[in-house]
């Protein structure tokens, strides 16, 4: 049967018709998917065959209401987009207004399609408002126009997830933010509500919770949390399917090569501040190749081991199949900060798999706070034409007073192009700073204090001189907690006695001076990580060095493994399970400084190894630590040698060539004390027993292992992690610098250590 266009059109309008009368066909709720063109009348049909309902004077005004005070208007200029739907009509206020939508219950997408523009009735007006869905803050001082402008767009979509409860009314609120400088409005031009598939999910993990990468506590996504969309990516690979299709349910999907950092790990940037969801999803091919070779594979987030030995098929049964894996990651900061990266790699244990077809995407969706609030701040506009139209808005955004306002507005155009300056200056420092320089003349007041970037000073806080004495009561002995070369450590309380911190007071004449003072402030502010040390702020007032970071009450590592034993104290040994998770948590951090920011730590060893309540390691005293020269193609620094006797890469020493194995090495020694029980260098004991490595080296080699395993251990270490963890410490300590492992290689073997003594635990169990 032929037919003509003209019965085709019919055909299209009939289907569409059918369509939105069974979206209307309930008389209290929306139960299809349901797209609003706002500011627009009756029923209009997008380039790719969507329809569209206007929301003046809808068909069904009970399931839809719109409250408060607007109006509509259409875009002043001609479209750029091809698409005029929905985007060429707006409802658009300086008041705010509402729209109620009478919904089924269940998991619901929100999109709101924004295109920032000149509209009717609004031009010279600036768009700044707040959106809200029920008890959650979407958007919040929000510029539509920024966004674009950042995106390099000219319209585009915000995308949010809420789990709707039975008889709840779904209310959207938008609020132009009230200005006396400004002309403001909020405005809309598309809204779409549809429903997520119980296949898809993602309040599944609201009673049981996930686990957050890296951290020991569970993150719960129930109805009281709201996910907004912030990356969906499909992998481009030739003969590569979806085992689940994912792909149809967002028309957003990026079928794109995500940015790679290197050929296993994608990086993709979100806001600093918040937690985020991770759906990675396996591709069909990934399912077979586990299926039919029983291939194992470690999914990483941040550098961190999410998951290890994975088997997707043992992750299945005969009622549903995963097709993905959720994960929850943390990305700490200031949220003024603005965006960083999350890393995902994914890698399989045979070497012949590639990685890369055992995923066909992933998702990152990121968490409501506890305030209930997704907002971020606006981004910062690219450098365009409409400078003076961005300055203008920037002077609401920050400041109310319109004086101080020009002048901020002009001081922040100032300190960008000495930020920019300052960057390129920094890019061409060279290791000069290692060389000898002539002391200063003593002079009978107090030198003046080394002071942090801009940068730092944004994220770390300054404390004056008299909190610190306020915290510390005026440096009373009795909080001493520590002392070294360095100066001193003490135990002090802040904010009102609310936080207790360590705050460690450098001596002037320390050899760990200002340079090492700055070192410290400069890597810590621009690292966050669960296995780092906390920075929390610094203070460098009267010739003062004293930094301030989170208290670990449970101390250092060496504490426990050597320093307390022989002495009456109530701390007991720790356990071989303990110090392999200590192991790793170390080693964790360790890897995130190495491949997450090039950042070479110079110092590894136990004391430097802090505990924190639960014994979480955290690794900490950056002051020697030195950033790997990317501008050029070496894969070493050279720079005077630096670090602690007992723990210094030999081929360091020799060459002062500095690589990441050189704390590849450090590690090692320090794996060695926690097996032994006894320091790097221990002057008490025999000639040839004074330093550890050399010690432990040999006795292995002569194949008496067993014989340096710490007293307390003995009994409690099976021989199988016995031979694994005594195999990484040795390849960590080896002479050549290609057969050291990496970080990661490290963990990895750390972890398997674990597996083989849990096996022991449980053959006597079943025993």
């Amino acid at each position: 049967m032929n037919l003509d266009p003209l019965s085709i059109d019919v055909l299209l309008f009939l289907c569409l018709l059918i369509k939105f009368t069974a979206a209307f066909s309930n008389p209290t709720q929306f139960t299809g998917d349901v797209s609003i063109n706002c500011g627009s009348i009756g029923t209009s049909i997008a380039n790719n065959g969507r329809g569209w309902i206007g929301d003046i004077q809808p068909k069904s005004s009970s399931l839809l209401q719109i409250k408060g005070s607007s109006t509509t208007s259409t875009v002043v200029p001609k479209l750029i987009s091809a698409d005029p739907v929905p985007y060429k009509t707006a409802r658009i206020s300086q008041s705010q207004f509402s729209y109620a939508f009478q919904v089924s219950s269940g998991e619901k997408i929100l999109r709101f399609h924004f295109n920032p523009t000149s509209y009717k009735g609004f031009e010279g007006f600036k768009d700044l408002f707040t959106v809200e869905a029920g008890p959650f803050t979407l958007l919040n001082n929000f510029s539509a126009s920024l966004a674009a402008e950042a995106l390099g767009v000219d319209s585009f979509v915000k995308e949010f997830c809420l789990n709707i409860q039975e008889n709840q009314e779904l209310n959207i609120f938008f609020s132009p933010e009230i200005s006396h400088l400004l002309d403001t409005y909020a405005f809309i031009n598309g809204i779409e509500i549809f429903t997520v598939p119980a296949s898809h999910s993602y309040f599944e993990g609201g009673d049981v919770g996930l686990q957050l990468v890296g951290e020991k506590s569970r993150v719960y996504i129930d109805s009281s949390t709201a996910l907004e969309i912030f990356h969906q990516v499909e992998f481009k690979q030739s003969n590569v399917h979806s085992a689940g299709d994912f792909r149809g349910l967002f028309p957003k999907w990026e079928n794109i090569n995500a940015k790679r950092k290197n050929n296993n790990t994608w990086k993709m940037p979100v806001d600093v501040g918040f937690k985020y969801l991770i759906r990675v999803h396996f591709s069909e091919l990934g399912l077979k190749i586990a299926r039919n070779g029983d291939n194992k594979f470690k999914v990483l987030i941040n550098e961190m081991i999410a998951r290890t030995n994975i088997d997707v098929v043992k992750e299945s049964n005969e009622n549903k199949i995963l097709w993905y894996r959720d994960y929850t990651v943390k990305v700490r900061g200031n949220k003024k900060e603005g965006k960083r990266d999350i890393l995902i790699s994914l890698q399989s244990y045979d070497d012949l798999i590639d990685d890369q077809v055992l995923v066909s995407g992933f998702e990152i969706f990121k968490l409501s706070n506890s305030d209930n609030n997704l907002a971020s701040p606006n981004p910062s506009p690219l450098a365009r034409d409409s400078a003076s139209n961005t300055i203008t808005l920037f002077l609401f955004l920050y400041h109310r007073n319109a004086i101080a306002d020009v002048a901020i507005a002009m001081m922040s155009l100032v300190c960008i192009i000495g930020y920019n300056l300052r960057e390129i200056r920094e890019a061409n420092i060279t290791d000069e700073e290692n060389k000898t320089k002539p002391k200063p003349k003593p002079s009978p007041s107090p030198s003046p204090s080394p002071s942090p970037s801009a940068r730092a000073e944004r994220t770390c806080r300054r404390f004056s001189l008299d909190e610190i004495k306020l915290a510390t009561k005026n440096f009373n002995d009795a909080l001493l907690i520590g002392r070294g070369g360095f100066g001193e450590v003490y135990k002090g309380h802040i904010d009102n006695k609310q936080t207790t911190v360590a705050i460690k007071r450098l001596k002037s004449s320390s050899k760990q001076g200002a340079q090492e003072f700055l070192a410290e402030i400069e890597t810590l502010s621009e690292l966050r990580h669960v296995n780092l040390v906390s920075l929390i702020g610094y203070c460098n007032e009267d010739g003062e060095m004293i930094l301030i970071y989170e208290y670990m009450p449970c101390g250092t590592l060496a504490d426990h493994i050597y320093k307390l034993a022989g002495e009456n104290n109530t701390c007991s040994s720790l356990t071989w399970k303990q110090c392999l998770d200590i192991c790793i948590g170390a080693g964790r951090g360790l890897d995130y400084l190495h491949t997450g920011h090039g950042v070479i730590h110079r110092d590894i060893k136990a004391s430097n190894i802090l505990l924190d309540e639960n014994f979480i390691a955290k690794v900490s005293d950056f002051g020697l630590a030195k950033l790997e020269n990317k501008s050029k193609l070496k894969t070493h620094i050279t720079t005077n040698v630096k670090g602690t006797f007992g723990y210094l890469d030999p081929n360091y020493f020799s060459t002062h060539k500095l690589t990441r194995k050189s704390d590849t090495y450090a590690f090692g020694v320090v794996l060695l004390e926690v097996l032994c029980g006894r320091p790097a260098v221990d002057l008490k004991v025999p000639e040839d027993k004074r330093v550890l490595s050399k010690w432990a080296r040999d006795k292995i080699s002569m194949g008496e292992a067993d014989q340096i395993v710490s007293v307390s251990l003995r009994d409690e270490i099976s021989p199988n992690s016995l031979t694994t963890f005594v195999g990484v410490a040795q390849r960590c300590l080896s002479d050549e610098l290609k057969n050291r492992p990496t970080m990661s290689q490290v963990v990895s073997q750390l972890e398997f250590a674990i597996e083989q003594q849990e096996t022991k635990q449980l053959s006597k169990i079943a025993a």
